[in-house]
This record gives C-alpha cells, sequence and structure tokens, in this order.
C-alpha cells in the first residue's frame, strides 16, 4: 500500500479526496492500494512521536510519500535535506518516547536514490510561509522540516516533494 502524507490540506495540491476518519490527530481516507493522510491541525498536539507511531502501527507502513508546498523555484521538486528557520520543533522536549531514543540521529531522514538532484529547502513554518522572505536561490517549504523528522523518529522513511505552491491549486497530483 502506497501511503501519502499531505502536511496541509490536500485540496491545496488540488486532491480532492473527502477524508472520512479521523485517528491520532490526523484525517484519513483509505482505498486497498493507498492511503491518504494529513494532520488536522500543525500543532503539538496532532503531530508527535506518539501519534506517529500509533499511525505507523495501525496502518502497518514504514515509507511514506510527504507533499510539501514550497517557494523560490517555479516547478516542482524533490526535497534531500532541509534546514529549519520555522522556530518549531515537534521532537524537542518528547523525546525518549518508548525505546526511541533522546538524541535520535537526524541525518539521512529523506530517501533518495543514487546521484537523484533535488533540493535542500529552508523551511518557514506555517505563518512565516505566507509572506517568505526573498532570498536569491532559496528554496523555502512550508513544513517539511517539522513533520518529516517526527516520522524518521518512529521508523518511516520519507520521500518528500516541494509542490510549487504557485501552481498547487491548478494542478492535480495523481498517485505514484
Amino acid at each position: 500500500m502506497k501511503v501519502y502524507y499531505f502536511n496541509v490540506e490536500p485540496k491545496r495540491f488540488g486532491i480532492k479526496t473527502c477524508f472520512n476518519k479521523k485517528f491520532f490527530g490526523h484525517k484519513t481516507y483509505k482505498e486497498p492500494q493507498f492511503l491518504f493522510l494529513t494532520p488536522s491541525q500543525i500543532d503539538k498536539k496532532n503531530l508527535c512521536p506518539k501519534n506517529m507511531l500509533k499511525l505507523k502501527q495501525k496502518y502497518n507502513f514504514n515509507k511514506i510519500v510527504m507533499f510539501d508546498r514550497v517557494v523560490g523555484t517555479d516547478k516542482n521538486i524533490l526535497i534531500l535535506d532541509h534546514v529549519n528557520r520555522s522556530g518549531t520543533s515537534f521532537v524537542f522536549g518528547k523525546t525518549p518516547y518508548k525505546n526511541f531514543p533522546m538524541f535520535p540521529d537526524m541525518s539521512g531522514i529523506y530517501i533518495t536514490k543514487k546521484n537523484e538532484k533535488g533540493h535542500a529547502v529552508q523551511t518557514l513554518g506555517i505563518d512565516r510561509f505566507q509572506s517568505p522572505p526573498r532570498e536569491k536561490g532559496v528554496v523555502f517549504s512550508e513544513s517539511a522540516a517539522i513533520i518529516a523528522p517526527l516520522w524518521h523518529y518512529v521508523g518511516v522513511g520519507v520521500r518528500c516533494f516541494g509542490v510549487c505552491a504557485q501552481k498547487a491549486d491548478k494542478v492535480t497530483l495523481k498517485p505514484l
């Protein structure tokens, strides 16, 4: 089963999915071949190691394809790395959780293929993303650096795509 994780409402990416259930701070929609997940709200109540682990266990997956909005580029991109400029971390103060480490290794969060071209993004957070700074050559993301470390912490591999925010409302994404 493919698992698609949308950092914000999928309608922002052109996906018209009717989420029919709520579990562990997330809205869900499941078909036999795929699962769509999106946080009910981006906050420490919904996004925490406990909820991410419960989702992983409930649906039995080890990899996700994550989508985040980006600005500073005019095309959709593969995210290879991030810098968290949001001032938010939902891992901080929530570790150790169960048998997971207090100080997790956060290198290699994103799944990539050898010699694959992509971008390192700078995550601003929901509020600051609405009016990003103008820095030449910098691609800003909305929440990749806030959410991907949670998945990585509970042992879920993340393949992350940045969807150009200017195009997100105009282009419908199709399952990969």
